[in-house]
């Protein structure tokens, strides 16, 4: 996720909570890391997603809309403008565009009764001056599509700092609580082969759930009740990667020091192997991501991506390959 408002969203809850660290598991111990750098680029200012040919669509604080000019440029180019999304032009708190390319989904992160998810036309917002189709209240911290109605969102409410995962209806503009409470603050939210995973802020844990049955669901469930996937940080970021592991990101801040602890992790959800990245070093927050037309893990930190070449089947050992599929849809608002 960009290190944009967001960041600061996350940091005050943690400031409230004071500093957690996510539970000690278990790891395989693994001696050599077979993901390698390839190369870094500059991301872009505010929030944003991947396009399905592989570049960047970013939004900033004043509503300006660039495009990565090609996979893993540092250059961008404009395409448009939605006007500001946050009354004290803070950036988005997510961009994500549905699965068929058609809306584009903005958080406004207001963080106050006006939290709100905004509808766009993705060809008006790619095209020119764009303004909202639709609005949904709803808290926003990040969110991933199931189909191009349906949007998962998670989120903290701005009085009670109470964090929930919520079903979003294109169809009839509603809004849905289907996890509460979703961990101490809020974390990523992805979807991959029928289940949702939902990530616990103050523990770094991540669960999973069964899709279908939050799509039909009329009232919450703890987060406790779904099934153990993996820890990392903050959960911050969640994606998978090609082989079928889950990347996991994020970080917490110590008022006490002033400083970040964070890190962004590949783990195999069956093993519990694990392949940690701070290429900055720990004391920042991190964000990650798989980029799957280049095939590439990216990890996120300060302003810069650092691109990993992710292992073939024959060299990723010992990560057990689960599955090797192609996933329905999943956040992308990256640090």
């Amino acid at each position: 996720m960009r290190e944009s408002s967001r960041k600061a969203v996350v940091a005050l809850a943690i400031g409230a909570s004071g500093v957690l660290a996510p539970e000690v598991r278990a790891q395989s111990a693994v001696p050599v890391n077979p993901y390698h750098l390839v190369q870094t680029f500059e991301l872009p200012s505010g929030s944003f997603d991947v396009l399905p040919d592989g570049r960047l669509l970013a939004i900033d604080g004043t509503g300006q809309v660039r495009i990565q000019d090609s996979i893993n440029a540092s250059t961008y180019s404009p395409a448009g403008s939605v006007g500001m999304v946050n009354s004290s032009g803070f950036a988005p708190s997510f961009v994500s565009l549905s699965p068929d390319g058609s809306t584009l989904a903005v958080g406004n992160n207001e963080f106050n009764a006006g939290n709100a998810v905004l509808f766009f036309d993705a060809g008006d917002v790619m095209s020119g001056s764009a303004s909202p189709t639709a609005s949904i209240t709803t808290p926003n911290f990040t969110a991933a599509w199931s189909d191009n109605d349906t949007l998962f969102v998670t989120g903290a409410d701005a009085s009670s700092f109470a964090t929930g995962v919520f079903r979003l209806e294109l169809s009839d503009l509603s809004a849905t609580t289907v996890i509460e409470p979703a961990g101490g603050f809020s974390g990523d939210v992805a979807i991959q082969n029928d289940r949702l995973y939902a990530g616990e802020g103050n523990t770094g844990d991540v669960r999973s759930f069964d899709l279908d049955t939050l799509e039909m669901a009329g009232s919450s469930i703890d987060i406790a009740s779904g099934d153990f996937v993996a820890s990392n940080a903050s959960a911050g970021s969640i994606d998978f990667d090609s082989l079928g592991n889950i990347i996991i990101a994020g970080g917490v801040f110590d008022f006490g020091t002033g400083t970040f602890s964070g890190s962004a992790a590949v783990i195999d959800p069956l093993t519990q192997t694990t392949f940690t990245f701070t290429p900055e070093g720990a004391d920042h927050f991190y964000g990650a991501y798989f980029n799957p037309a280049s095939e590439q893990l990216v990890v996120t930190v300060d302003g810069t991506a650092y691109v990993y070449a992710v292992p073939s089947p024959s060299t990723a050992a010992p990560f057990v390959l689960a599955f090797c599929v192609s996933r329905r849809r999943r956040t992308r608002l990256r640090s």
